[in-house]
């Protein structure tokens, strides 16, 4: 290693390259690569890891494996964190300042290996070597698709710390109000508006977020980049509704930017308890530009075998019952002291304080409460 080291000090030296100055990108081996360079040259700018291999390489030493001393700022994309026994070729481990885990950094959307008609349309598109990609690793290599889009994208690529993907998913980690609490994923990563002072990245602050994990909810193609919203449903519990309700729940919003239509039980059927609130956090690629002025919700109400209590036939209530709706935008960083961007609640357009909404039917909510919306007899 030594001639290598007295080889990069004269490239500096006849250069005049200034190490604060350059950024260093490297996927799976590359990331580690990357730092090994930043270990080898003192003060190196940046070094960004697009899901740094795993094997040999998660749960060792520093020294071994990219980590935050080898450059100022160290920001990693963690995509295929399955681990290797489950063909996982990415780290779930943090190695950086930032550790961004878009999709709980597992499983990419898009890349089940069940999509089989993704791979003969890429063949066609793409050609041979895309196409393999696709099918073999197809979750490993969406941190290189993630990091370029990033770099035009007129959409943010906004995460926030959480402890888990799920918690995350509960609506528990939406805020921006520390700073530190959320960060810009890929190219613009040095450029997070609460991390900067003066537009410069302190070291001090990159301390604090050294171990943390950043999640973001992205689509399954281009452009990747989604807006995050949380979708909080108020339930009512009228003596004749069940204590609970099981199934699929679906929303239909209109906001100034036009219609769009959001799965709030992304993961299956969800139980619902009457009289108590179920939250959701949503993506969608279009921003909704401003307060939502309708709702609907889609109801269908899910019978499961294995659980008799389900068995809804004719001795039970299928409806779900439903107060209100509340819709909100996540925070972006360095914008205001808000919880969320904007807040529109949306309620019942009928006499009752709630909307009783039948297995396969549809409620609709309108904003301020009131039932002069024009949408209300539409």
């Amino acid at each position: 290693m030594l001639p290598i080291w007295n080889q990069r000090k004269l490239d500096i030296k006849n250069y005049e390259v200034d190490p604060k100055q350059v950024h260093l990108i490297g996927h799976s081996l590359g990331a580690h690569t990357a730092g090994y360079a930043g270990s080898l040259v003192q003060n190196l700018g940046r070094i960004t890891g697009l899901d740094p291999a795993e094997p040999y390489f998660q749960g060792m030493p520093a020294h071994v494996r990219l980590d935050p001393t080898d450059a100022d700022l160290v920001d990693v994309i963690h995509t295929d964190g399955k681990g290797i026994f489950f063909l996982g070729y990415g780290m779930s481990q943090p190695c950086g300042h930032l550790d961004f885990y878009p999709n709980d950094g597992k499983e990419q959307p898009g890349c089940d290996i069940t999509q089989s008609p993704l791979v003969p349309l890429t063949l066609i598109r793409e050609g041979l070597e895309e196409a393999s990609r696709v099918l073999v690793a197809c979750n490993h290599v969406r941190a290189i698709k993630l990091f370029t889009d990033s770099i035009n994208s007129y959409c943010p690529y906004i995460s926030h710390q959480c402890s888990n993907f799920n918690q995350f998913k509960e609506g528990k980690c939406f805020t921006c109000k520390q700073g530190t609490n959320c960060a810009i994923m890929g190219y613009h990563a040095d450029a997070t508006p609460g991390l900067l002072e003066n537009d410069v990245l302190p070291q001090a602050k990159l301390q604090e977020t050294i171990g943390a994990r950043f999640y973001m909810i992205t689509g399954k193609e281009y452009p990747f980049c989604h807006r995050t919203y949380r979708v909080t449903v108020e339930l009512a519990r009228p003596v004749y509704a069940e204590s609970w309700v099981q199934g699929h729940l679906k929303a239909t919003v209109y906001s100034p930017n036009g219609v769009m239509n959001m799965d709030l039980t992304p993961s299956g059927e969800a139980k619902l308890e009457h009289g108590s609130t179920y939250t959701a956090v949503v993506s969608h690629p279009v921003d909704m530009a401003g307060n939502v002025r309708r709702v609907e919700l889609n109801w269908e109400y899910d019978m499961n075998v294995l659980e008799p209590r389900t068995l809804c036939l004719f001795w039970c209530n299928d409806h779900l019952y439903v107060k209100n709706v509340l819709v909100e935008e996540m925070e972006l960083p360095g914008r205001g002291k808000r919880d969320a961007q904007f807040s529109s609640r949306l309620c019942s357009t009928g006499k009752k304080d709630y909307v009783d909404i039948a297995s396969r039917g549809k409620g609709i909510f309108l904003d301020a409460c009131s039932t002069s919306d024009k949408y209300a007899n539409s």
